[in-house]
């Protein structure tokens, strides 16, 4: 009978101290291990989509690392394009399908550190991300396709040459069963959108990533000690965490979260925002060096299909993408719920379809809010939500002592739910009034608004229920709002909700 080795002893030089397990530990947990990987490459490819624009005299050098494999004569029949040109940019949406290979035959030959292809031959892929680019280029949306999703698969040509036939099976057997080709079937048969490009990455070039970033941040609620992932991290925030660390923060299956793979979805991504986070807020788009070094690893670990790996496409989507803000990055898992037959599973619901037809139609981005003002109490719409439905937090951030409690008073007097008051640093300097809310509590605040006239509403997206207002200098009388809040309908048909994170987040969000 095999043993394992104890744990590696952990490094000093390095927050958690993580090293690559190897052997028995790594081929059992290779969906765990690498999942993040695949996904943080979908991060590095769009980066270095941007980052080309400023450094094309890079990309000549790099264009030579991609692989490219033509798949068009595998996808059969293909849905139409629905989305209309931007009149502004005269682009056109743009969709690619990135998809995560665990291969063990790795480009930089580091593959037997993770069991070896003998140990774990073939490749499956545990991280799909649909990558969609508006057309006016402003936003972007990148969506995880959970693996265990139960969905109905096409036929496809398999790896052996033969036909698979269509069945009812989890998404990432796709990949395994006829690859790539197989995964874009699946994926324009269920969604009905168009896939104008894909990239497959193996993750040798993650550690390279992450070292010339200068290391990312990691926020973990809890204490993490795993002996599997030999982890050792404390509760909170731990900055320039390097590749090793970062991949057996990734490992960690057990004490954190709840051991789903959606729960995985949410520190990938949480790990995709702050590789965003840590390009746009350092210099390496201004040093060539870093820049290469970037470059390099994000290039030598992908496969596309020919068309993206032409520099010309590549240079000029980049070239589109300068303008895009870091708040117009979003990150969406596929909304899903329990599949009845199966626990271990998930189905897509009903706003999964919402979803794909915002995708398909380039429409209902909310990454990149803009602050506006609310009209006057007098002349603005009907109110749909209730004071005594209303979560809000009141904050002094300029006004005179007092003015966060006698603001509360009144708004208590109409019914509303006051969860606290305090003195505060304003957000937006300047502004009399400001209401933030989260995405999901829109309606409230359109209540707490219309209270304070001039108020300006603010989407933030690290708040929850609670409604915050901050009252600077110059803050109105509160206005009674009770007599234009609308009466429920009979019989409201839910909307499906999609929840939605920005890539400025807060890490620890």
């Amino acid at each position: 009978m095999s043993t394992s080795p104890g744990p590696e002893p952990r490094r000093a030089d390095v927050p958690g101290g993580g090293r690559r397990a190897r052997g028995q530990h790594a081929s059992h947990q290779h969906g765990a291990a690498f999942r993040v990987l695949r996904a943080l490459g979908v991060t590095a490819i769009v980066l270095a989509v941007v980052a080309a624009g400023g450094g094309v005299w890079a990309y000549h050098r790099l264009q030579g690392n991609i692989q490219s494999s033509d798949l068009s004569g595998l996808l059969g029949n293909r849905p139409a394009v629905d989305a209309a040109e931007d009149p502004t940019t005269g682009n056109s949406a743009v969709n690619i399908l990135v998809m995560g290979s665990d291969t063990r035959d790795l480009s930089d030959g580091s593959g037997d550190e993770y069991g070896g292809a003998a140990a774990d031959p073939g490749a499956r892929s545990d991280t799909t991300v649909l990558v969609h680019l508006a057309a006016d280029r402003r936003s972007a949306r990148l969506v995880s396709i959970p693996r265990d999703s139960m969905v109905r698969i096409p036929d496809c040509p398999a790896t052996d040459g033969s036909t698979t036939a269509a069945h009812l099976g989890i998404f990432n057997s796709a990949f395994s069963e006829g690859g790539a080709a197989c995964t874009i079937k699946t994926v324009e048969s269920l969604t009905k959108v168009r896939v104008d490009h894909y990239v497959v990455v193996d993750f040798s070039g993650f550690r390279s990533m992450i070292d010339a970033l200068g290391g990312v941040t990691i926020c973990t609620p809890e204490a993490i000690s795993s002996e599997k992932a030999n982890l050792y991290l404390s509760a909170g925030t731990h900055e320039d965490v390097d590749g090793e660390t970062a991949l057996a923060y990734a490992r960690v299956r057990y004490g954190i979260g709840d051991g789903s793979d959606i729960s995985r979805i949410s520190r990938q991504q949480a790990l995709m925002s702050s590789m965003v986070q840590k390009v746009t807020s350092s210099q390496i788009l201004l040093r060539p060096d870093k820049l290469y070094s970037f470059l390099d690893a994000a290039t030598k670990s992908v496969t596309t299909d020919p068309d993206l790996a032409e520099l010309g496409t590549v240079a000029g989507l980049a070239q589109s993408l300068q303008k895009m803000p870091a708040g117009g990055v979003e990150f969406i898992t596929v909304p899903t719920e329990e599949y009845p037959r199966d626990k271990a599973r998930v189905q897509w619901t009903t706003a999964a379809a919402t979803l794909w037809d915002q995708i398909r139609t380039d429409a209902g981005n909310t990454a990149a809010p803009t602050a506006s003002p609310t009209a006057d109490p007098a002349t603005s719409s009907t109110l749909t939500v209730a004071p005594a439905q209303v979560s809000v937090q009141v904050l002094n951030v300029g006004g005179p002592a007092g003015t966060a409690a006698t603001a509360a008073a009144a708004l208590t007097a109409q019914g509303f739910s006051v969860a606290g008051t305090g003195d505060g640093a304003p957000t937006a300097p300047g502004t009399t009034v400001l209401v933030r809310h989260s995405s999901a509590r829109a309606d409230s605040a359109a209540t707490v608004a219309a209270a304070f006239p001039g108020a300006v509403l603010r989407e933030d997206a690290s708040l929850g229920r609670t409604v915050v207002v901050e009252l600077g200098a110059g803050t109105p009388a509160v206005v009674d709002v009770r007599a234009r809040v609308a009466p429920a309908p009979a019989a409201a048909t839910p909307t499906p909700t999609i929840t939605a994170r920005a890539a400025t987040a807060d890490l620890c969000s």
